[in-house]
Protein backbone atom coordinates (compact mmCIF):
# COMPACT_ATOMS: atom_id res chain seq x y z
CA UNK A 1 0.00 0.00 0.00
CA UNK A 2 1.92 3.34 -1.03
CA UNK A 3 2.74 5.45 1.55
CA UNK A 4 0.21 8.76 1.97
CA UNK A 5 1.60 12.14 1.31
CA UNK A 6 2.55 13.77 4.38
CA UNK A 7 3.29 17.44 5.45
CA UNK A 8 6.98 17.82 6.71
CA UNK A 9 5.69 21.09 8.28
CA UNK A 10 2.79 22.24 10.74
CA UNK A 11 -0.03 24.37 9.74
CA UNK A 12 1.35 26.76 12.48
CA UNK A 13 5.10 26.37 11.58
CA UNK A 14 3.96 27.22 7.85
CA UNK A 15 2.37 30.37 8.76
CA UNK A 16 5.01 31.47 10.71
CA UNK A 17 7.43 30.91 7.87
CA UNK A 18 5.03 33.18 5.70
CA UNK A 19 5.14 35.49 7.86
CA UNK A 20 8.63 35.73 8.56
CA UNK A 21 9.40 35.90 4.95
CA UNK A 22 6.83 38.36 3.98
CA UNK A 23 7.78 40.71 6.91
CA UNK A 24 11.60 40.13 5.43
CA UNK A 25 10.35 41.04 1.90
CA UNK A 26 8.24 44.23 3.17
CA UNK A 27 11.48 45.08 5.45
CA UNK A 28 13.74 45.24 2.04
CA UNK A 29 11.60 47.10 -0.29
CA UNK A 30 10.37 43.61 -2.12
CA UNK A 31 7.15 42.71 -3.26
CA UNK A 32 6.53 38.54 -4.21
CA UNK A 33 6.49 40.07 -8.11
CA UNK A 34 10.19 41.08 -7.85
CA UNK A 35 11.49 38.41 -5.54
CA UNK A 36 9.93 36.12 -8.23
CA UNK A 37 11.75 37.89 -10.73
CA UNK A 38 14.63 37.41 -9.08
CA UNK A 39 14.18 34.03 -8.55
CA UNK A 40 14.29 33.70 -12.14
CA UNK A 41 17.01 36.26 -13.14
CA UNK A 42 19.78 34.42 -11.09
CA UNK A 43 18.73 30.68 -10.46
CA UNK A 44 17.01 30.38 -13.77
CA UNK A 45 13.81 29.35 -12.06
CA UNK A 46 10.26 29.42 -13.81
CA UNK A 47 8.91 30.96 -10.79
CA UNK A 48 5.94 33.47 -11.46
CA UNK A 49 4.05 35.98 -8.75
CA UNK A 50 0.93 33.66 -8.03
CA UNK A 51 3.00 30.48 -7.87
CA UNK A 52 5.62 31.64 -5.22
CA UNK A 53 2.57 33.28 -3.71
CA UNK A 54 0.40 30.51 -3.47
CA UNK A 55 3.80 28.29 -1.89
CA UNK A 56 3.78 30.71 0.66
CA UNK A 57 0.22 30.54 1.33
CA UNK A 58 0.30 26.49 1.19
CA UNK A 59 3.45 26.19 3.06
CA UNK A 60 4.96 23.85 0.19
CA UNK A 61 8.16 26.11 -0.49
CA UNK A 62 11.27 23.82 -0.61
CA UNK A 63 14.63 24.63 1.80
CA UNK A 64 16.34 25.57 -1.41
CA UNK A 65 13.45 28.29 -1.88
CA UNK A 66 13.47 29.27 1.18
CA UNK A 67 17.87 29.79 0.66
CA UNK A 68 17.90 31.48 -2.43
CA UNK A 69 14.40 33.97 -0.86
CA UNK A 70 16.44 34.53 1.96
CA UNK A 71 19.99 35.48 -0.66
CA UNK A 72 17.59 37.83 -2.49
CA UNK A 73 16.65 39.64 0.71
CA UNK A 74 19.83 40.20 1.96
CA UNK A 75 19.55 37.24 4.60
CA UNK A 76 21.69 33.82 5.40
CA UNK A 77 20.59 31.20 6.98
CA UNK A 78 22.25 29.59 10.28
CA UNK A 79 21.85 26.34 11.63
CA UNK A 80 22.48 26.22 15.59
CA UNK A 81 22.86 23.05 17.04
CA UNK A 82 20.08 22.51 19.66
CA UNK A 83 20.88 22.77 23.71
CA UNK A 84 20.51 19.29 25.32
CA UNK A 85 19.00 19.12 28.40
Amino acid sequence: MPEENKSDITKEEAETLKRQLRAMMIAQGFTIEKVANELKERYRTKESKNNLSNKLGRGSLRFIDVQRICSILGYSIEMIPQKTR
